[in-house]
């Protein structure tokens, strides 16, 4: 049989595939590229390759505002869907967001951020050149950690710990994954469960952040005069309060859910 390919060697051509999407122009690419960044840091801090786990962090928060963009340029699409907005006013976001999405994507940033990418790529391909005998029993206890982290479950009030929350479930998650790659299939079922809580934090920590930027064009409308779309805008934020509040309950709920199971399972051990 074969051997399996080692984890920097999988992260290096899930990052290569999404590279790929963002120069071919899809519109997941941005997503794909920082998912595999968050899966190159993952594996870094379980191997104890703090240059590399910040680097990774480093291009992700590079990437952050696009991706941010494109997630509220979708959730736009949907509200002039419902009819939340008229034509007019979600035609002038949309101009308006493009326009932003352009000057996020362009010129020295972008080529500045493709070197980081490049130098992160002959990095893993190096790390990958030279595997470590204690791959398996560092991601081990790593994935241990991350869910002693999951036992404590956010505050039922606190936005903040919810979101904090949503990242560790993240980090678990690739742990698990990467611990499946390596032929630990026992950790699927973790890494499935896992997958379904980050998408539904994923839905409310989307419509929070959507909510914020649709405040704060209220205010810009407000501030250049234009008071019609104004009055639109604050109309829309609080039509959005029920669905947001909605996802809200739903997180929290799926938060303490994934605690309750880990603490169990830890007082059991």
């Amino acid at each position: 049989m074969a051997e399996s390919p080692s984890p920097w060697e999988l992260r290096r051509r899930t990052l290569l595939r999404a590279r790929k999407k963002v120069r071919a122009g899809e519109p997941d690419g941005v997503h794909d590229v920082r998912v595999a960044l968050r899966r190159v840091s993952a594996t870094a801090r379980a191997l104890g390759r703090r240059k590399v786990e910040r680097r990774a962090k480093k291009i992700v928060r590079s990437l952050s505002s696009d991706r941010q963009l494109e997630v509220d340029r979708a959730l736009l699409v949907r509200v002039r869907q419902l009819g939340l907005l008229s034509e007019d006013a979600a035609t002038a976001l949309e101009v308006r967001w493009v326009s932003l999405s352009k000057d996020g994507t362009g010129g020295a940033d972008r080529f500045g951020r493709e070197k980081r990418v490049r130098r992160l790529l002959r990095k893993l391909r190096a790390l990958a050149a030279h595997p470590e005998a204690d791959t398996l029993e560092r991601l081990l206890d790593e994935r241990a950690n991350a869910q002693a982290a999951l036992a404590d479950a956010p505050a039922k009030t606190d936005d903040e710990a919810l979101h904090r929350y949503r990242l560790l479930i993240k980090r678990a998650r690739y742990l698990a994954e990467d611990l499946v790659e390596l032929g630990r299939p026992e950790f699927e079922a973790f890494a499935s469960r896992e997958r379904s809580a980050q998408d539904v934090l994923g839905r409310w920590n989307d419509m929070r952040f959507f909510v914020q930027r649709i405040e704060r064009e209220r205010k810009l409308a407000q501030w250049r005069g234009a008071v019609r779309l104004a009055a639109e805008l604050d109309e829309l934020v609080r039509a959005l309060q029920g669905p947001l509040a909605s996802l809200r309950r739903e997180a929290m709920e799926t938060a303490h859910r994934i605690s309750t199971s880990f603490s169990l399972a830890a007082r059991s051990a």
